[in-house]
């Protein structure tokens, strides 16, 4: 499935009266289901890695990196609002939960959560810029 073939699902599902819906295609499973907050979960079985839902294990070193991955596409914020300072820098511990960052698409903010506990070695992208499907926004080392 193509990004806007993906786009014109989502419109469709926000403006039906579905309350859930899931599609698996070639190995990818989209999951969109209304609530309180909207919420967008993208799985991708990629069977020779160790994957949670947007995480990464990276090899490397003696210490094992994490790395947390756009679950969406969207535009990218370090921080609730343009005036607060950013929800994570570089060396900050985080817990499983913790919300790093929010992804905004189709005028959704879409919190971001850490689901390992560790410390942020690297952020992957820049406040403001838009990022892909599956791209690396953190490495966190687990602890």
């Amino acid at each position: 499935m193509d990004l806007n073939q993906l786009r014109k699902v989502i419109e469709i599902f926000e403006s039906s009266s579905l309350s859930e819906l899931e599609i698996e295609e070639k190995g990818i499973r989209f999951r969109l289901a209304k609530g309180g907050a909207q919420e967008i979960e993208v799985e991708k079985e990629v069977p020779h890695l160790k994957r949670k839902r947007g995480v990464q294990r990276v090899e490397g070193g003696k210490k094992e990196l994490v790395a947390v991955r756009s679950p969406l596409v969207g535009t990218f914020y370090r921080s609730p609002s343009p005036d607060e300072g950013p929800f994570v820098e570089v060396g900050d511990g985080v817990k499983t939960g913790e919300t790093l960052c929010i992804i905004e698409a189709m005028k959704v903010m879409n919190e971001i959560t850490s689901e390992v506990e560790g410390r942020v070695r690297e952020i992957l992208v820049g406040n403001g810029q838009p990022v892909e499907y599956d791209q690396q926004l953190f490495l966190i080392e687990e602890t």
